[in-house]
């Protein structure tokens, strides 16, 4: 077939290979269809059309051949990783997470981060697909204009936990930021917290430390008035702003996971 066509075995291969030609294999043996070999090069008749631009047709089929390949073997290699790598991203997005400070969107950011559908948790929300989808990509633009945050956030607190182990003090930590320290207690603060702590001759975040650091957090509960949804926003607060605190993060983060 090769000497009366005029092409070179390899080409005839190539072609058959490619589909371009009906062919059949039997153990290692290529059959190929005479027919259809007669009419793929009866389609390719051109006027001054020679065989070696076949060729070149060929091997630039050949280079694309290879380089889809070589994009599908990537993508197989990234799906092979993902049960390895599936613990570190849901530790990552549990971090993420962390930064939310409302539950509601704080759950609807890790449940579709994780992969669950989004219909499905717009179920659970009680919310249309549109404004489940919306509210994810608000929390993820959200999330990007805060990294700088979340970058230096565990730096902070790592560093602030090796000072502890050499603290045998349980204070809070009041040694912060002058920025942080000196912010007003309802740049913080819910209107109707910052208030009551308004009322007990709290005015900036300093004062707010002086009141806790021998009492521990928890005593705001204790106040007249405050509630757990504005203890727990005030703090979460405090945490985005760079508040550096054990007892703080400990407090923030077990909530988080309620």
């Amino acid at each position: 077939m090769s000497e009366r066509h005029g092409v070179q075995e390899s080409t005839l291969k190539s072609w058959a290979n490619l589909g371009y030609i009906t062919s059949s294999r039997i153990g290692e043996q290529l059959f190929l269809d005479d027919e259809s070999l007669a009419t793929y090069l009866e389609a390719h008749k051109r006027v001054g059309l020679e065989m070696d631009y076949l060729s070149k047709m060929i091997e630039e089929k050949k280079l694309e051949r290879d380089y889809i390949i070589s994009k599908y073997d990537d993508l197989l290699y990234v799906l092979r990783t993902q049960k390895t790598c599936k613990p570190l991203y849901e530790m990552i997005i549990r971090e993420l997470a962390g930064l939310i400070i409302n539950p509601d969107a704080r759950e609807i950011f890790y449940s579709i981060s994780m992969g669950e559908s989004i219909a499905k948790v717009a179920n659970r929300h009680r919310i249309t697909y549109a404004r489940t989808l919306q509210t994810y990509n608000f929390l993820l633009k959200s999330l990007n204009l805060r990294k700088d945050i979340f970058a230096t956030y565990r730096k902070r607190a790592m560093d602030y936990r090796f000072l502890s182990l050499a603290d045998s003090s349980k204070n809070i930590n009041v040694k912060q930021d002058a920025r942080i320290l000196e912010l007003p207690i309802d740049k913080v603060a819910d209107t109707r917290l910052a208030n009551i702590l308004q009322n007990q001759d709290v005015r900036t975040v300093r004062d707010l430390f002086e009141i806790v650091s021998g009492r521990g957090w928890k005593s705001l509960l204790r106040m007249d008035g405050v509630g757990k949804i504005s203890y727990y926003h005030l703090l979460s607060k405090l945490q985005l702003l760079g508040v550096v605190d054990e007892s703080l993060d400990r407090i923030v983060s077990a909530h988080s996971h309620e």
